[in-house]
């Protein structure tokens, strides 16, 4: 029984679209979760506000509804309503922070901000049996002919950074398959009862009015559901539900945007489309009660600026016209979608049924059938029987039309071996997810544990020798698997062509940073590092245990951390830049190192105080200039010291508890010139961008004096290398190592 009031019974006729439909589909006692992606730019995100006085808020909203539409969204109390039968899960990777739980104000752009999902989950809520799962995959900004760009039409490589094209129509793939594949672990609630991806719900083309790309729009958006629906290129979930609002916000005549989005429903023109998508023209009054979209804080208007004037109602009366659309369309005929995961009982096997039910089911496993009573309207499986290691499995399903096959492997192999270097030893700790007998664990071919726990993910080797490389490998005692395996540098660290390399080669504990202070040993440095105040000596900057892994980047030892009320802290460089002229006018130096900005980079250790980016730099001795890098925990930056003073310049976001390498060419002024300071965001496979960053503000620093690594600002980082060539600050030519 729903505890939330039907928002579908508020809205008058239009409930009876949403009523009639919900009774023609029949639906088990247990059925799986409903699964609705809702994709697109800083539109599909929201910018509707939630309180205030203002006439654009959602709490305006309820407070002045004449015709009591909205009451179901509020108690009586005044509260929100959380809809326990709505889940949503919102990530804004590579930018901004994750956000998940039960639906409610505050899924849009940021927690103060609602959009279509809000009006949209409501009525989804209401009119499904089981529980509903919204899956956000909106960034603001993004076109369709570049951001989104889908397979077929860009023909691009795999894409890495969120500059490349496709980037986002990939990254709105791995949200599905990353939410899906480990549900439980954003909502305990679930329990088992299996998932259907649904529908897909479209908002977006502001962005493909620039650049010249504004003609390929429909091409672009036919291929965009084409491809996301296909085995090839996206879900595998033939005729997959679509559900397009148009750009209502462009106020361009004769749009190309806004034609290119009524034109996926035209049947006649997109005979394949018709009964499985719909649009939502948001110029028009929708639906028998001739609901609206376009508001202003005196009421209804026909002018509104890119985002609906920040109107919540427009927002939430976009997602209950969705919602109603999405409830027109026909489900898939064939079932779909198998997808095999690891878990602790075994093997977690997902499958969605279409219209036309199976007569029976049997799953075979490496070619042998599966010993299992399976229900026909049955779509989740554990098979409890599965060794660890790489399983193939072949769903069969027998339909009246002929038979159905679908298919999928699982390797629960142990994964993601890594390490750092404690105060007695070697940490290790690893991935795993699958039903295990117990792992063992091997230190340069020789086994140091036979029976490690199965519900274990770390082991403490307190004998590992005290310098040199060691290898790890890690396995379950039972299956056939592949190895995990690890490097280990134990020291000295390779420097890979770095005059000045700080790796945090200091022990480190998983409950309380260590102190520098006192400590030595970066290469390209002499003596040991100095706090400049005699204060608060605990604030001064630490190892954290673990390093800061970033794509094949070679990582030595733990990582730095500075906490955030400390004053700078410092050791001395040795001479080794002066000596290689690289402080010389005209002579080009480079510089990187990873940070991470948030918290609990290892799960439940201490890091209080210690969760921005830090500032990195080499100054002079009396500290007034210098240059490096500093990041928050909202954006990086290049950092110049003038006069003691720092001048930042945004390089870009950072991403919350994501390892990011940033590095710098600095090439020093000749004949009193000023220096030069570029800055570039590399990416996991460390190739330099042809695309260089944003400069830093202009400076001219005698560099002679340049005499110091200082630490700084509050944040954790690790790898901080100096050097004559771009190759020399990202590892060189030195083999690939491990924290």
């Amino acid at each position: 029984m729903k505890e939330t009031p039907s928002l579908a019974q508020s809205l008058c006729s239009l409930s009876l679209i949403i009523s009639a439909l919900f009774l023609a589909s029949p639906t088990p006692a247990e059925p799986p979760v409903k699964v609705y992606i809702l994709a697109g730019q800083s539109n599909m995100q929201g910018k509707g506000g939630i309180e205030g006085d203002g006439a654009n808020t959602l709490r305006h909203l309820v407070q002045n509804d004449a015709d009591k539409r909205y009451q179901p969204f509020v108690r009586d109390d005044g509260q929100w309503v959380e809809r326990e039968d709505v889940w949503i899960h919102y990530d804004l990777y590579p930018f901004r922070e994750l956000r998940y739980g039960l639906l409610k104000p505050g899924y849009g752009a940021s927690s103060g901000q609602v959009g279509p999902e809000f009006g949209f989950g409501h009525a989804m809520g209401d009119s499904e049996e089981g529980k509903v799962l919204l899956i956000k995959a909106a960034w603001g900004g993004k076109s369709l002919g570049h951001n989104f760009l889908p397979p077929s039409i860009g023909k691009y490589p795999l894409p890495v950074q969120p500059d490349d094209p496709g980037y986002f129509y990939h990254r709105t793939l791995d949200l599905v398959n990353e939410v899906t594949a480990d549900i439980k672990q954003f909502f305990p609630d679930y329990q088992g009862q299996g998932m259907e991806i649904a529908g897909l719900c479209w908002h977006q083309g502001w962005n493909d009015q620039y650049g010249g790309i504004d003609a390929d729009y429909e091409t672009n958006l036919a291929a965009f559901i084409n491809d996301i629906r296909s085995a090839e290129h996206g879900l595998g979930i033939a005729n997959l539900p679509v559900v397009i609002a148009t750009s209502g916000m462009i106020q361009t005549e004769g749009s190309l945007i806004k034609q290119g989005q009524l034109a996926m429903g035209d049947t006649k023109k997109y005979p394949v489309f018709a009964g499985n998508v719909a649009v939502v023209d948001t110029d028009k009054p929708y639906g028998p009660d001739k609901m609206t979209f376009k508001f202003d804080k005196d009421g209804p208007t026909e002018k509104v600026g890119y985002h609906w004037n920040n109107h919540a109602r427009s927002y939430t009366n976009i997602g209950i016209a969705m919602a109603a659309e999405m409830l027109k369309l026909d489900k898939p005929k064939l079932p779909s979608r198998l997808t095999a995961n690891g878990s602790d009982e075994g093997v977690q096997l997902h499958w969605q049924l279409g219209s036309e039910q199976p007569k029976s089911i049997e799953i075979l496993c490496n070619g042998k059938r599966v010993d299992a009573k399976l229900d026909s309207a049955q779509t989740t499986f554990i098979d409890a029987a599965a060794l660890p290691g790489t399983n193939s499995y072949e769903l069969v399903l027998h339909l009246k039309s002929g038979a159905k096959k679908l298919s999928a492997s699982c390797d629960t192999s142990a994964t993601a071996l890594n390490a750092y270097r404690s105060l007695e030893g070697v940490m290790l700790n690893w991935d795993a997810r699958g039903k295990y007998e117990a792992f063992r664990l091997a230190r340069d071919g020789k086994v140091i544990a036979e029976d490690i726990p199965a519900d274990a993910r770390s082991f403490h080797d307190k004998d590992a020798p005290a310098k040199g490389k060691v290898s790890y490998t890690l396995q379950p005692t039972n299956g056939n698997v592949t190895p995990a395996t690890l490097e280990v540098n134990r020291g000295p660290a390779d420097a890979g062509g770095a005059l000045v390399y700080e790796p945090f080669d200091y022990p480190g504990s998983p409950d309380k940073p260590q102190s520098v202070l006192g400590k030595s040993g970066a290469i390209g440095t002499k003596g040991n590092y100095i706090y400049t105040s005699d204060q608060k000596l605990e604030r001064a900057p630490a190892t954290l245990a673990g390093g800061l892994n970033y794509g094949a980047l070679p990582v030595t030892g733990n990582r730095g951390s500075t906490h955030r009320w400390n004053t700078d802290c410092y050791i001395e460089l040795d001479g080794s830049l002066e000596e290689a002229g690289l402080l010389k006018d005209g002579a080009t130096l480079w510089m990187s190192y990873v940070f991470c900005a948030g918290q609990e980079v290892v799960p439940g250790q201490v890091q209080t105080h210690r969760n921005g980016g830090g500032i990195v730099t080499l100054r002079t001795e009396d500290m007034k200039e210098g240059i490096g890098f500093q990041a928050s925990g909202r954006q990086y930056e290049t950092a110049v010291f003038l006069d003691g003073k720092v001048q930042p310049r945004r390089i870009t976001s950072t991403r919350p508890n994501t390892p990011i390498l940033v590095v710098g060419r600095i090439i020093w002024g000749k004949d009193g010139e000023n220096d030069s300071f570029i800055p570039f965001h590399v990416g996991p496979d460390l190739k330099l961008p042809e695309k260089e960053g944003r400069a830093s503000v202009p400076f001219n620093i005698d560099q002679t004096k340049l005499s110091r690594l200082v630490l700084s600002g509050e944040g954790q980082f690790d790898e901080i290398r100096v050097g004559p060539t771009f190759e020399s600050v990202v590892g060189g030519g030195a083999s690939q190592g491990a924290n």
